[in-house]
């Protein structure tokens, strides 16, 4: 059972480095390479299972963000900036250059949105960013955020911003 203080977000994580093992374990055993391939099988395997997740303990005003392969988290605390409010936002995964692997983008641009939770906190860092996905589960996401942390959810993902709670 998870706490009250603890709010907590996990998503299936796709690594392109799966299909390469598979093809490095193919290659290795088709040489004879008997040593490599398991490696590299067992490697597939763990990467076929990543999450990616953030973890917000409200109790010890801290965040974790973090890579999860089977039960290994890979990732370290750091002190959370005072909270203002939780923000849902629109982005346009056409402009999103970062991504590790290209985006297929539909021709209508209808289909190239994607949505985004942010915690705005006070200081430099100015946001956190939560999660991403569909406008359906990132409100869930951002009302659920707010209630837990006990601010205000603003919806910014068309030009009329308002406040949902």
């Amino acid at each position: 059972m998870q706490s009250q203080e603890i709010y907590k977000y996990e998503k299936y994580s796709f690594k392109i480095i799966m299909p390469l093992m598979a093809l490095l374990t193919i290659a290795f055993m088709v040489n004879g390479e008997y040593i490599g391939g398991p490696i590299c099988f067992v490697l597939g395997v763990l990467s076929a299972f990543s999450y990616q997740g953030i973890i917000i303990d409200t109790s010890n005003q801290r965040y974790m963000k973090y890579d999860r392969f089977l039960n290994f988290r890979i990732g370290g605390w750091k002190d959370l900036p005072v909270a203002s409010y939780v923000t849902i936002v629109r982005i346009n995964l056409s402009s999103r250059r970062t991504a590790p692997s290209p985006n297929v983008v539909p021709q209508d641009k209808k289909g190239a949105r994607a949505f985004k939770v942010n915690l705005v906190v006070e200081g430099q860092m100015r946001f956190l960013s939560i999660c991403r996905g569909s406008l359906e589960k990132m409100t869930k996401e951002a009302l659920r955020l707010g209630e837990h942390l006990q601010l205000r959810v603003l919806d910014y993902t068309t030009h009329e911003k308002k406040w949902i709670l």
